[in-house]
């Protein structure tokens, strides 16, 4: 309650119908709490932290695909399908959109010319997650930003065996690889590159204070403590029994190691002394 009276919340949420949720749900907290964008915020005047959990993994990426003649974007166009009665969607291979796409993969320390990566080798580049890491970095003026996501270091990301990449899909919380089914009602992510947001943020003022799992992060904060008060609430009242049940099985979710406590949490700072106050939770060996 003391840190939240000294803070003002301000969140990011591009779609109204959230917005709307957020709302209402946050009535009792309106008062520290503001909607705003990126676009309107100006340079160099947030003091505090920029914080993300599970929205780098959200942003649009390029598909990009080796063949016999070199490195070769994968674009989504129409064929008329007689057999189906309709128009199908369906990919083809071409010249890439941008020199970016080649330059992102020797920015992250990639080199994808054969024989290393064969022809059929798939893969995202992510030009939206460097814009959106350059966007943040230009408008914290003094701080952390803290990134918490699913992902890998770029020599994991693009290891060999990952020769489909990593895009994936969810609808009504099944999982699959298919893009195309279900256009507009379901997710589409792909893990994040944290090589390329460390060097990105590295290239625009922010120092890489470090990384962590989750789990390991939560720890140090004093997850462990909250467990255990927890586990010692011995009411006679069922109610207030599940209500802790219940609430330690949320906990235990975040630092499951088979699931959320494996996200890597990336903590990059701006115009702040971190070799003197060391933050909880990064003082072990970083992941890479």
């Amino acid at each position: 309650p003391e840190c939240f009276a000294a803070l003002n919340y301000l969140i990011i949420e591009k779609s109204d119908v959230l917005r709307d949720i957020q709302r209402q749900r946050l009535i009792p907290w309106q008062k520290r709490v503001q909607w705003t964008s990126l676009d309107t915020t100006p340079d160099n005047t947030i003091t505090g932290c920029i914080f993300s959990n599970e929205l780098v993994d959200a942003l649009p990426v390029h598909l990009v695909q080796q063949t016999e003649a070199g490195l070769q974007e994968v674009y989504v166009t129409t064929t008329d399908a007689a057999a189906t009665q309709g128009s199908a969607l369906k990919e083809e291979l071409g010249p890439l959109s941008t020199p970016q796409l080649a330059e992102y993969l020797s920015f992250v320390g990639i080199d994808f010319s054969p024989p290393q990566y064969p022809p059929g080798y798939r893969t995202e580049v992510h030009l939206a997650a460097l814009n959106w890491m350059k966007t943040v970095a230009a408008k914290l003026a003094r701080g952390y930003v803290v990134t918490i996501d699913y992902g890998y270091p770029a020599e994991r990301y693009y290891g060999r065996a990952r020769s489909q990449g990593t895009l994936q899909c969810y609808y009504q919380h099944a999982h699959h690889n298919d893009p195309y089914a279900h256009l507009g009602h379901q997710d589409i992510t792909a893990h994040v590159n944290f090589t390329a947001l460390e060097r990105q943020g590295e290239k625009f003022g922010l120092e890489t204070v470090g990384t962590t799992q989750q789990a390991m992060f939560l720890m140090a904060l004093g997850l462990g403590d909250r467990l255990n008060d927890l586990a010692k609430i011995q009411d006679t009242d069922p109610a207030t029994l599940n209500m802790a049940i219940q609430r330690r099985d949320k906990l235990h979710q975040l630092i499951n190691p088979m699931g959320l406590g494996n996200f890597i949490v990336l903590v990059q700072a701006k115009n702040v002394d971190t070799g003197s106050r060391p933050l909880k939770g990064l003082t072990i060996p970083p992941l890479f």
